[in-house]
């Protein structure tokens, strides 16, 4: 087992660890505070190529942090990966690991997900982000029935959506991370109110739904979001919420172009450091 890591900035290393998981190979990627407003990446991989590339495209991108890597010893990187997620709050709801479980929970709608193949956390601003923009939702007494998570990976959205009520339907490109999600369904016990395809896009059949979702979240990247806007819009049943993220912040008025002539009228913004998570409501 390798571990990549990095020390820095939030903002700079949270990007550091979306870069890491768009290059993919990484079994784990998490980051976390180390000191008085320094933090720490770190990154699991078996093969020293991927470990490679993943220095390589962080010396390019964000030649700001020093990205490194060095072998571990097989039995230690689990043990070190979960200590490194410490817990995340966002509105009502408390991510954290297995090893974490009912700690603090402090009256929290508590979602276990423990560092794996799937993103998400809950410790990146763009899930961070998606979880406030529900959080938001519900407090407005705007409770969604129906749910759509296009890219679930780990589930955790879904998950979240479940425990206020919701039936939701996952989707993911990925057959591993969805996989992941399953499981993560069955140890949040909410394996009943979700189901999980592996499907590119949302046109397979069982993922679309006659009127529309009361709300679609698409926490990807910006090219797929803009690719899917007319497919995701649609998706939206009237009066319905969709949440967009995976996103920096400069990258928000493409999205605005993608979706301002869609009958879509946008309502929300949530800025975490560099990342954007926007809410648009159907007219």
């Amino acid at each position: 087992m390798i571990l990549l890591s990095a020390n820095g900035a939030r903002s700079l290393i949270e990007e550091a660890a979306q870069i890491l998981e768009n290059i993919g190979g990484f079994g784990a990627v998490s980051w976390h505070e180390c000191e008085r407003r320094q933090f720490r990446l770190e990154a699991y991989c078996e093969d020293e190529e991927v470990a490679q590339s993943g220095v390589g495209a962080l010396a390019i991108m964000l030649p700001e942090i020093n990205a490194k890597f060095a072998p571990l010893e097989d039995n230690d990187w689990v043990r070190m990966s979960l200590e490194g997620l410490p817990p995340v709050n966002a509105g009502r709801y408390r991510i954290c690991g297995t090893h974490d479980k009912r700690k603090t929970r402090n009256g929290r709608l508590e979602i276990i997900i423990d560092a794996g193949e799937a993103f998400g956390t809950g410790h990146h601003g763009t899930t961070r982000g998606c979880l406030l923009a529900l959080d938001k939702l519900v407090n407005a007494n705007k409770r969604p029935k129906h749910v759509l998570d296009v890219g679930t990976g780990s589930g955790v959205l879904a998950i979240a959506a479940a425990q206020v009520g919701a039936k939701c339907i996952g989707t993911e490109i990925d057959a591993n991370a969805a996989r992941v999600a399953v499981e993560n369904m069955k140890i949040n016990h909410t394996s009943s109110a979700v189901k999980v395809y592996v499907a590119n896009g949302i046109k397979k059949a069982g993922i679309r739904k006659a009127g529309g979702y009361d709300l679609v979240f698409a926490n990807i990247l910006m090219k797929p979001l803009v690719k899917l806007s007319w497919d995701l819009s649609a998706s939206v049943k009237k009066g319905g919420h969709l949440v967009l993220s995976g996103l920096l912040a400069t990258q928000e008025p493409s999205i605005k172009r993608a979706f301002g002539n869609k009958g879509m009228k946008l309502v929300n913004i949530y800025h975490q450091d560099v990342w954007s998570t926007l809410t648009y409501q159907k007219i």
